[in-house]
């Protein structure tokens, strides 16, 4: 019962005990005025008011006890309630100014990178006007920059001192640090969304962010690795207003691993049956092809039921392929820049690309150009319409602020 509810029913008592008393007043007239139409002795009369008055007022004074005492009650509820009420309001609102904060600062950080792209590509295409021979100076000036670590390369980081260990003991504790790499949408000028990667601290060195480990590692369970990684990035998202959430949703790396382990997959299942609106911010990002798999049919169908996201990576370019991905409800297709570029001097690689963007366009799905090395690649990518693009060049991840709050379970 709240608080409202029982200052009603309080209420409701004592005008009924009010009109009781009036009631009983008028009772007691009636047989008092009886009395003296039968001519009783006036001493038996003022005894018989007295008696009456006496029991009236002690009843008025048990009831005036009670209701004081209830109002109090009420009183220190209320309170209680409109101290936690405040305290939830200052909270969500901390929350907001926090996520605002950091939206904001990601959202200038890209607006940058998309400045910095339109000048090298208007510097770009004044030199080819001016220089026949530009193509040639412009590569012999171009600067070799490090890619985004790839899955292969994330296998070798487990093996730097500590950081396997690292990584067990927040299996272990089941509570996870992340990174967010933001997915760039160059028509947008903001983000699109973001990559989930666990940010290890080893006791030695500098921290490392891992996307997703290719290989398991002896005596440490993979689904039970990804699964945390659902739930922390969920834990992210509870923090975000709904709007962003449907707006720059989280990608977080899948594999079969949890797919085919019944009890981690039915944890996460369990998450967003209990917290529905946090499925839609969440876009589990798995190898093409197991999407194309009917083995794995059943667990993707429950997903798509349940509104959570799915992006499948490195599709290999078979239409019956993309027909199994679209069946499945894929939102987004991650090829790598390099595919995507043709870089291969073959012009039947360049075909090949053409094609399958056009395919990918026609089905409906949003690509997301992975690995993207140069701000020259960014510059071609959004030349032949790739919106969405992610890559170490262009932002790194970049550590969530640990707040010590412990994943959110079903």
């Amino acid at each position: 019962m709240t608080p409202s509810q029982g200052l009603t029913g309080s209420m409701q008592r004592i005008l009924l005990v009010i009109g009781g008393a009036a009631a009983l007043c008028a009772i007691g007239t009636l047989f008092l005025q009886l009395a003296i139409a039968r001519g009783l002795p006036v001493e038996e009369l003022v005894l018989a008011t007295a008696i009456a008055t006496l029991m009236l007022a002690i009843a008025t004074t048990v009831l005036s006890y009670r209701a004081i005492n209830r109002a109090n009650e009420v009183a220190s509820e209320l309170e209680r309630v409109s101290r936690s009420m405040e305290a939830a309001i200052k909270d969500v609102s901390a929350r907001g100014d926090r996520d605002a904060a950091v939206l904001g600062e990601f959202s200038s950080t890209i607006k940058r990178k998309l400045d910095a792209l339109s000048r090298t590509d208007a510097t770009g295409t004044d030199k080819e006007h001016d220089e026949p021979d530009a193509g040639s100076h412009g590569a012999s000036r171009r600067v070799k920059r490090p890619a985004r670590e790839t899955d292969a390369a994330e296998d070798g980081i487990i093996g730097r001192p500590g950081v396997e260990v690292a990584l067990r003991l927040a299996v272990s504790g089941d509570q996870a640090n992340l990174s967010l790499q933001p997915i760039i949408a160059a028509g947008r000028g903001a983000a699109g969304g973001f990559e989930v990667h666990f940010h290890i601290q080893p006791d030695e060195g500098k921290p490392v962010d891992i996307r997703r480990l290719s290989n398991a590692l002896p005596d440490l369970d993979m689904a039970a690795i990804e699964r945390l990684a659902v739930v922390s990035a969920s834990g992210i998202a509870r923090k975000r207003p709904g709007e962003i959430n449907e707006r720059i949703p989280l990608h977080v790396a899948i594999s079969d691993a949890l797919l085919t382990d019944e009890l981690e997959f039915t944890a996460v299942l369990d998450l967003f049956r209990l917290h529905p609106a946090l499925a839609r911010s969440i876009v589990v990002s798995l190898p093409a092809k197991l999407a194309e798999s009917d083995l794995l049919r059943a667990q993707l169908e429950t997903l798509k039921a349940l509104h959570v996201g799915l992006a499948v990576e490195d599709w290999s370019g078979s239409a019956h392929g993309l027909d199994k991905i679209k069946e499945d409800g894929c939102a987004f297709i991650k090829l790598s820049a390099e595919r995507l570029l043709s870089k291969n001097p073959d012009r039947k690689a360049a075909a090949s690309a053409e094609k399958l963007i056009a395919m990918i366009a026609k089905a409906g799905i949003e690509i997301i150009a992975t690995d993207v090395a140069s701000d020259e690649d960014a510059v071609r990518l959004i030349e032949i319409g790739i919106d969405l693009m992610t890559g170490q060049r262009l932002s790194p991840p970049r550590a969530v602020k640990n707040e010590h709050h412990s994943p959110i379970s079903a």
